[in-house]
């Protein structure tokens, strides 16, 4: 597994930041900045977990989706979503999410 980015809810939206309507968030481009960092913010009535709206995330990307999630506690099953596999699991209150190409 390698990394890929930190993942930081904010309060506000900002300039530049790209729409996803399915899950109702607004991100910033993770690989423009130089440490990969995401600055997320959720619109009111987003279907995502509320950890995953509060508390920061690292994510990695796996070989194998369905391995990295099993037996974890799931916040958001593996789903395939424009051209890649993401999943969120719950370790010891923190959000992690993997990424699979």
């Amino acid at each position: 597994m390698d990394y890929d980015h930190f993942g930081v809810p904010v309060k506000k939206r900002e300039e530049g930041m790209i729409h996803f309507p399915e899950f109702k968030v607004w991100c910033t481009d993770y690989e423009k900045d130089p440490y990969r960092i995401e600055r997320i913010f959720f619109e009111e009535g987003t279907p995502l977990h509320p950890l995953i709206q509060s508390v920061p995330h690292v994510c990695f990307k796996v070989k194998e989706i369905k391995e990295a999630v099993y037996n974890k506690k799931l916040l958001l099953k593996p789903i395939f979503y424009q051209g890649y596999w993401m999943a969120f699991i719950e370790e010891k209150g923190i959000p992690i999410e993997f990424i699979q190409q």
